[in-house]
C-alpha cells in the first residue's frame, strides 16, 4: 500500500481531520494533504510522531517487510520473465537486480531469481553474457543455501551442483553433494503409511503419488546416465537400449503428463540413430522431440488438469516459460548440435526449423 493511502486510512480510523492531524504534529493541513495524495513524503523526523499519532509503527506505516511472500515473488518475477522473453535482456537483469537490492536478505527471492537467470541464459547472444548470468546465479545460490529452511537449501544446492557441472568445476559440485544428509529412511513413504493407517486417505494418496513421480524421474535420469556412459564408449546398441528403456518407463508411469523426460529422450534417440546410419529414423525421432516438447509445454502452462490417475492429486507448477521461447531454444539446439550436423541439409530437417520459427513468432 502506498504510504499516502495508509496515512489516510489510519487517520480516518482515528476519526481525525487533516487539520487536527496537522495541529497535533505541528505542520500545515496542506502538508498532510500532500502526504495523503503522495505529492510529498513526510520528513524522516516526522515518521515516529506520525506513527504514534496513528497508533501504529513506522514499519507498518511504510509497509516494511524484510521478505516477500512466495506468491509475491512469483508475480514480481513473472513481470521480469516477460522482459527476458522479449529479448530486453539488459532491462530484465537490471529490474531483477533492483528487486534484489530492495530485499537484500530475502533468500527465497535470491533462489527464485537465480532460477530465472538459469532458465534464460540461452537468451544471451554471446559467451560473456552467459558467463555473467551464470556467475550471478552461482552467487545468489551460494547465499540461498545458507538458509535454515531445508527445502530452500536443498533446492539451491541442486541448482548449484548443475551449474558447477556446467562450468566443469566438478570438485565444487562433489563438495556440495557431500553436504547432503545421508537418508536413513524414506520419510515421505513412512508418513504416507502412517496417514493411511489413520484413515487420512487424501493426504496419504498425495504423498504416494509424489513418491511415485520422484522415483520414476530418478530411474529415468539414471537410465539417461547409463545412456551417456554407453555413448562415450560408442556402444550405440547399448545406448539405444537404455534410452528406449527410459521411454518405456515413462510410458508405464505416464510421466510425460507432468513434464517428464520423454520429449528429451526422443532427441537422444535421434542422435543414436544418426550414429547408426539411420537418418530417416533419426528425423522421425526429431519430429517427435519437437512435437511432444511443444505439446507438453502447452499442456503444462495451460492450467489443464492432470489426466492420469497416478498423479491427479498433484499440483505441478509450470515453469512460466512461453511456448514461443521454448521453440526458440529448441531451434537453436537443433541448429548448433554437432551430433545432428549431418542432417541439416535435409528438407525435412529444414521444415522442422521453419515449424519452430513459426511457433516462436506466435
Amino acid at each position: 500500500m502506498e504510504i499516502g493511502k495508509q496515512i489516510q486510512k489510519l487517520r480516518r480510523e482515528k476519526n481525525l481531520t487533516q487539520e487536527q492531524m496537522a495541529a497535533a504534529l505541528g505542520v500545515t493541513s496542506a502538508a498532510v494533504s500532500k502526504w495523503e495524495t503522495n505529492a510529498a513524503m513526510p520528513d524522516v523526523a516526522m515518521l515516529c510522531p506520525l506513527a504514534r499519532l496513528l497508533g501504529t509503527t513506522v514499519d507498518k506505516l511504510l509497509d516494511f517487510r524484510p521478505a516477500l511472500e512466495p506468491e509475491e515473488i512469483n508475480a514480481l518475477l513473472e513481470e521480469r520473465r516477460k522482459l527476458f522473453e522479449a529479448n530486453r535482456l539488459e532491462e530484465a537483469v537490471n529490474s531483477c537486480e533492483a528487486l534484489l537490492r530492495e530485499y537484500p536478505n530475502d533468500l527465497n527471492l535470491k533462489c527464485a531469481a537465480a532460477g530465472l537467470y538459469i532458465m534464460y541464459m540461452p537468451s544471451c547472444s554471446d559467451t560473456d553474457g552467459i558467463d555473467r548470468q551464470m556467475e550471478r546465479a552461482v552467487t545468489l545460490l551460494e547465499e540461498s543455501r545458507k538458509t535454515d529452511d531445508p527445502s530452500l537449501a536443498a533446492n539451491a544446492r541442486s541448482m548449484l551442483v548443475n551449474l558447477y557441472i556446467m562450468r566443469e568445476e566438478l570438485d565444487k559440485a562433489l563438495a556440495i553433494l557431500d553436504e547432503e544428509p545421508v537418508v536413513q529412511l524414506n520419510a515421505r513413504t513412512v508418513r504416507a503409511n502412517i496417514l493411511l493407517r489413520k484413515g487420512e486417505l487424501d493426504e496419504a494418496e498425495k504423498l504416494y503419488q509424489t513418491e511415485l513421480w520422484s522415483a520414476g524421474r530418478d530411474a529415468a535420469l539414471a537410465l539417461v546416465g547409463l545412456y551417456n556412459t554407453a555413448s562415450r564408449r560408442e556402444d550405440w546398441a547399448r545406448a539405444m537400449e537404455r534410452v528406449d528403456t527410459a521411454m518405456a518407463l515413462e510410458r508405464v508411469l505416464r510421466a510425460e503428463e507432468l513434464g517428464g523426460l520423454t520429449s528429451s529422450l526422443h532427441m537422444l534417440r535421434a542422435e543414436v540413430l544418426r550414429r547408426q546410419g539411420k537418418p530417416d529414423e533419426a528425423m522421425e525421432s526429431l519430429r517427435s522431440y519437437v512435437d511432444q516438447s511443444l505439446a507438453q509445454w502447452k499442456r503444462m502452462n495451460s492450467g489443464e488438469a492432470v489426466r492420469s490417475v497416478f498423479y491427479d492429486r498433484l499440483d505441478m507448477r509450470a515453469s512460466g516459460m512461453s511456448a514461443a521461447y521454448l521453440a526458440k531454444y529448441i531451434r537453436a539446439a537443433l541448429e548448433e548440435s554437432e551430433e545432428l550436423a549431418a542432417l541439416r541439409d535435409r528438407e525435412d530437417f529444414q521444415h522442422l526449423l521453419v515449424k519452430l520459427a513459426e511457433a516462436e513468432a506466435k
